[in-house]
């Protein structure tokens, strides 16, 4: 009798008691937001320390050093620090699409936070989500972005 006890546990799959872990598909994706919403918040933090009326920022503007001619991203950093202090007017006289791509990086890291939070709840529905991801993510890119990319494309052709 010990003997088909002893046999029923072993017939039991190992971790069945466990609580079940996410697929590597559902992994892969809460890492990427994960990573993607520790960027963002590093790149406000970033904005949040320096002071946007000195000239002390670590990141230099290369085209305008290797030309001497600003492009449409100068001011970008400084107008983040503006805008993280509230002073809206001040941002958008530095550069005038900062406030755009400013709030592209706020909508992604809601983003981000939200998609972390559902794929930990409803793992099942990952493909979906990462469907409707990539497409937000494109459209919202283009939308912040796509003036920068008309400049250069002016510029080269």
């Amino acid at each position: 009798m010990k003997k088909k006890k002893e046999n029923r546990k072993k017939a039991i799959p190992p971790g069945r008691d466990k609580q079940p872990s996410l697929p590597p598909s559902e992994n892969t994706c809460l890492l990427i937001n994960i990573v993607l919403a520790g960027i963002i918040v590093f790149i406000f933090i970033y904005s949040a320390l320096f002071s946007p009326s000195g000239a002390d920022y670590p990141v230099k503007c290369i085209h305008e050093q290797l030309t001497g001619e600003p492009c449409p991203s100068c001011g970008l950093s400084r107008s983040f620090s503006y805008i993280i202090r509230g002073d809206i007017e001040a941002a958008l006289m530095l550069n005038p699409y900062g406030l755009r791509v400013f709030l592209f990086f706020l909508f992604h890291l809601v983003m981000r936070i939200s998609n972390i939070i559902f794929i930990i709840r409803k793992p099942q529905y990952t493909r979906e989500l990462v469907l409707a991801d990539s497409g937000l993510a494109i459209i919202t890119f283009l939308l912040a972005f796509g003036q920068f990319f008309a400049w250069y494309f002016n510029l080269f052709f």
